[in-house]
């Protein structure tokens, strides 16, 4: 960097003279001259930065890479990588990494012709210092990098917090309220993209259709609140009955749907035969005696016989109905080639 820091400038920042009143930043000072590095750094601590120093462009990017500094400055014209280089390589790094903070890059350069400033801010720099360095002159770039790093950050923060915003609201969107299970919407999504990987890639998947017996005479009998609490425990017996890999749906009022993953028809049966138990363990009192129930249809998609997921969802409802129509608190099966 030649000359690093105006003597003067740098005696009167030790003597507590013009304080300077930007709030502290990281900054990375790259410099194949370590005494001139030095010296650049030593000077802006003493405006109350955290600075480190770098001797080449291949250890700047691996300090880069360690704790990403706020500001980087650089002299252009260093051996091996040149600052511009460093700049360029720097904020290709940043974007592939997905780097949701910006970083302040400033070039130490002797010349100021149009061409080579232009070169460097093609490379990515913010901004330029001539040579020799006058920490006054340093320290006004400093304010300008202090704002567009400060905008940047709350940019960034605030777009995280659109996309958790985001993120919370398509979960809500996707998950029943009362149960706390995926809800018709998010059946409706994921039984295509189940259908269309069964179909393209020939895997195996199932579904079970559950609903809860005379459960239009339980909520007469004991009430909507006494209803929605049976749901409840319903879709927690569910829950903790089937693996963690399968996925649990209120499809309607008392219905829940059962998504089962690389399973078979006779393997997502006995599933579900083993929710009908869990359900009917919970020994929930039903109206006219006994205990709530649940009746149950299975059905394993057919890459060959569905020609969509409805009428995968539609073989697995009239097993369902069949469950009923034989007495209920049972589990059926229904084949494509038995539709």
């Amino acid at each position: 960097m030649g000359a690093a820091v105006r003597t003067d400038d740098h005696d009167r920042r030790q003597r507590g003279e013009n304080p300077s009143p930007l709030e502290p930043m990281d900054i990375l000072v790259v410099d194949d001259d370590v005494e001139a590095a030095k010296a650049i750094a030593k000077a802006l601590t003493t405006l109350g930065h955290v600075c480190r120093t770098a001797a080449s462009g291949e250890e700047a990017l691996a300090l880069i890479a360690e704790r990403r500094p706020d500001v980087v400055v650089s002299d252009w014209e260093m051996s091996g990588m040149t600052g511009a280089e460093l700049c360029k390589r720097a904020r290709a790094t940043g974007a592939a990494n997905g780097d949701a903070f910006y970083m302040y890059f400033i070039l130490v350069t002797g010349r100021g012709d149009r061409e080579h400033r232009l070169a460097g801010m093609e490379a990515g720099a913010d901004d330029f210092q001539s040579k020799p360095v006058d920490l006054d002159e340093l320290e006004a770039r400093l304010v300008s990098a202090a704002r567009v790093v400060a905008l940047h950050r709350k940019l960034a923060e605030q777009t995280a917090q659109l996309r958790r915003e985001s993120r919370r609201l398509y979960v809500a969107a996707r998950t029943d309220a009362l149960t706390g299970v995926h809800n018709r919407l998010a059946l409706r999504d994921e039984l295509a993209q189940m259908y269309a990987r069964a179909t393209r890639y020939d895997h195996r998947y199932a579904l079970g259709i559950c609903d809860v017996d005379l459960f239009k005479a339980y909520n007469d009998t004991f009430g909507h609140v006494a209803g929605d609490h049976a749901l409840c425990a319903v879709a927690d017996a569910i829950r903790t009955t089937v693996r963690a890999s399968d996925a649990i749906y209120r499809y309607g009022g008392e219905e829940f749907v059962i998504l089962f993953p690389e399973q078979t028809l006779a393997q997502a049966a006995l599933a579900m035969e083993r929710v009908r138990l869990a359900v009917e363990r919970l020994k929930i009192p039903a109206p006219g005696g006994g205990v709530l129930t649940v009746s149950a249809g299975v059905a394993e998609v057919d890459p060959q016989a569905d020609r969509s997921p409805e009428e995968w969802l539609a073989r697995a409802d009239a097993a369902l109905y069949g469950a009923k129509a034989d007495g209920r608190n049972r589990v059926e099966t229904l084949s494509s080639s038995s539709s």
